[in-house]
């Protein structure tokens, strides 16, 4: 039997409202959605439709251009066999558009994952900035691992209100990387962000002085505030071989205003060969002339301690208090 063109265009209809009936929780917070489009490394190629699982777009970069900012379009990762390298910096610029991972949502390396590759080694830095608003990203992982001591960025965040669940940021995966001004996450004049379940840094390459899992500021010019981020459950890693290696770290006194918030979050420095220093501080910079940085309930491993500088801008409840009834109330988080 032969079909009709709008027989072949209403199968073709019920087979995208299928399909992101199929996609359940993956879009989890999104709700209605615009247009779905998918991206496939290891089957799809760029010179297909993107609008189905079996016509996926190959790169990244095909994905985001077929995009339409501010009506809630998303871009799936069908995760496999192989990864998306990029091949020069991504600026994901679209506000209210979405990428998220269709992978299993382990909470490091997941296999919806975005490489550096060699060949964009030279200075690609940020690899992957978020300049848009109101994005979602979930369940990714974003690695920056190549010889290039000018590639030390790996994510940095310039838009505001994004929201980002399970997603690793993982600079400095290999030792030329993992230097002074390297760092896996960098805020810049983001501003009401929340990060969810994330993992910041990465273990697997010693790390030299100078170099931190999360920066506050921008990374050339030290300025722009950022305020009122909250980082929920995330877990941060560093594998210090230098007592000057550091979790946070603030870039200048206008780096942050008002207040960034750590909540239940976890801090490791491991601890094996290559990499067996004990970190002088969790936090480092110069302080900030009107921001704060609360850590409530937070646990960190291999530290001196929290603030080595004593700035009065790192707050917390993890110290121990005398009373109950002073319990759960922040105190300064220095020597």
């Amino acid at each position: 039997m032969t079909l009709t063109a709008a027989q072949v265009k209403g199968l073709n209809n019920m087979n995208v409202y299928a399909q992101r009936a199929a996609l359940g929780t993956v879009l989890g917070t999104l709700g209605p959605v615009g247009n779905v489009k998918w991206l496939d490394p290891a089957n799809g190629s760029d010179s297909n439709s993107g609008t189905a699982a079996g016509s996926a777009f190959k790169t990244i970069e095909k994905g985001l251009a077929s995009l339409t900012g501010n009506q809630n379009d998303v871009l799936v990762y069908l995760a496999g066999a192989s990864s998306s390298t990029i091949l020069t910096t991504i600026d994901w610029n679209l506000s209210y558009t979405h990428l998220v991972g269709y992978c299993a949502p382990t909470r490091v390396a997941q296999r919806a994952r975005f490489f550096q590759t060699s060949a964009s080694s030279a200075g690609t830095s940020p690899l992957f900035t978020v300049s848009g608003s109101s994005c979602i990203l979930k369940d990714l992982y974003i690695f920056q691992g190549v010889v290039s001591n000018t590639s030390t960025v790996d994510v940095s965040v310039t838009g505001q209100r994004n929201y980002f669940e399970n997603v690793h940021f993982a600079g400095a995966g290999d030792a030329s990387q993992a230097i002074a001004g390297g760092a896996s996450l960098n805020l810049s004049g983001a501003s009401e962000n929340t990060f969810v379940k994330c993992t910041i840094g990465t273990d697997t390459a010693a790390a030299a002085t100078g170099l931190t899992a999360l920066s506050f500021g921008n990374t050339t010019t030290h300025t722009v505030n950022a305020t009122r981020n909250y980082f929920d459950n995330c877990v941060f890693r560093v594998w210090a071989n230098s007592t000057g290696v550091t979790f946070v770290n603030i870039l200048e006194l206008t780096a942050i205003t008002g207040d960034n918030i750590f909540d239940k979050c976890l801090f490791i420095n491991r601890q094996g060969t290559g990499g067996t220093s004990v970190l002088a501080s969790a936090v480092t910079g110069t302080g900030s002339a009107t921001g704060t940085l609360f850590f409530k309930d937070c646990i960190a491993s291999r530290i001196t301690t929290w603030d080595v500088a004593a700035s009065g801008n790192v707050m917390g409840n993890m110290n121990a208090v005398t009373g109950a009834a002073l319990s759960g109330v922040a105190v300064a988080l220095h020597a």
